[in-house]
């Protein structure tokens, strides 16, 4: 039963990496891939950068949670340590900081790209 308990945290844990790490692949929620395909003006531009910026705080904000999650799950006596769960919660942190600081990026490239339309007007 621990062994079963043990492989099926191991399989959530993966697919919970992997499901982050797709997270920056995919257009922000509220925005169409085909908007951030076709975006010409400043203000698309501008919403598109917004949109990745509020998802990056939020995957932030997700990081924090599994930060307290590990310190508590890290205190003496507490049993989940021997599951895991420090663990899974500090690869989890990890995986979203990273994956905030790519949507960061794409906003600032959005916010640039912005700029760039609106000087030609």
């Amino acid at each position: 039963m621990r062994l079963r308990r043990g492989v099926l945290m191991l399989v959530a844990a993966a697919v919970l990496t992997v499901s982050t790490g797709a997270l920056a692949e995919m257009a922000p929620p509220g925005i169409s891939e085909d908007a951030v395909k076709s975006a010409k003006t400043p203000e698309q531009h501008r919403a598109i950068a917004d949109a990745y910026a509020k998802e990056a705080a939020d995957l932030r904000a997700q990081a924090d949670a599994h930060r307290k999650m590990d310190s508590w799950y890290s205190e003496p006596g507490y049993r989940s340590s021997k599951l895991g769960f420090p663990r899974h919660c500090r690869a989890l942190t990890q995986d979203l900081e990273g994956a905030a600081k790519e949507l960061d990026a794409l906003a600032k490239a959005h916010q640039q790209m912005a700029e760039a339309a609106a000087k030609k007007k």
